[in-house]
């Protein structure tokens, strides 16, 4: 399901989402003490650049090979920092990191709890993980684009979605259930907030190539698209976007036996 909405994407990313996503460092990254630290799914290398900065001895795995090379740009090239690989199968030895990240990772991967119980399989004994996701209210570039879909009457593609049986709920309880299955020790399950400031082509060029929007944006006839552009337009008033944003995020600890 994540291939077929992430894959070469990663410059419209850096432009845009990348930019959402940012705004859950200081939550992911507060009060951990400096060590070993995994950022799974780092794309395009902003949180594990933070983590460096705050002392960690940081790895970065990420399955798309143009975000990894963007995030081993953003770091500096540096040997073994970025590694090619995704959930639920990391290319690393088990209880290897004081610190395991997940930033808006499971709410994008085929099998979430495979991917939580990898997570907590490289934590190391007593480590910290940490995860955030988007809740049942979504990003308000959700609501935007959705908005712009209905007020010009556009196609509306069959976008993939994880079996029932595979799914969970979107939200603090639902995140933090995921965790526990996997055999971690939720100490932590609540929400983040902070607002979004993106310029209006940046955040065009990520709704129309990233994930489900993007996936919209390609099922439109060249009408369609001149449609949607016109009713993006209307909204401009010469100021960049002031985004009120919320995500769910989960903290706990790996036993120690």
């Amino acid at each position: 399901m994540a291939e077929a909405l992430w894959t070469g994407v990663a410059e419209a990313y850096a432009r845009s989402f990348a930019g959402l996503c940012a705004g859950a460092v200081p939550t992911l990254l507060g009060g951990l003490l400096p060590g070993r630290l995994l950022d799974v799914g780092c794309g395009t290398g902003r949180l594990a650049l933070a983590a460096r900065g705050a002392g960690h001895d940081v790895v970065a795995v990420e399955p798309d090979p143009e975000m990894a090379a963007l995030a081993r740009a953003r770091l500096g090239g540096a040997a073994g920092e970025v590694i090619g690989g995704g959930l639920p199968d990391l290319p690393l030895a088990d209880d290897g990191f004081d610190t395991v990240l997940a930033s808006f990772v499971l709410n994008h991967v085929d099998d979430p709890r495979a991917g939580a119980r990898e997570l907590a399989r490289v934590g190391a004994p007593g480590g910290v993980v940490r995860a955030t996701i988007w809740g049942t209210t979504p990003p308000p570039h959700v609501g935007l684009w959705n908005g712009l879909l209905d007020e010009v009457d556009a196609v509306r593609p069959v976008l993939p979605r994880l079996p029932e049986d595979r799914d969970y709920p979107r939200s603090p309880d639902g995140l933090a259930g995921i965790l526990t299955e996997a055999g971690l020790a939720v100490t932590r399950a609540g929400t983040a907030s902070w607002q979004w400031r993106v310029g209006r082509e940046d955040l065009w060029a990520g709704l129309t190539r990233v994930g489900g929007s993007g996936v919209a944006w390609r099922a439109q006839d060249a009408a369609g698209r001149a449609r949607l552009r016109a009713a993006y337009d209307r909204l401009d008033d010469g100021r960049d976007l002031a985004l009120d944003v919320e995500c769910v995020v989960v903290e706990a600890r790996v036993p120690r036996t």
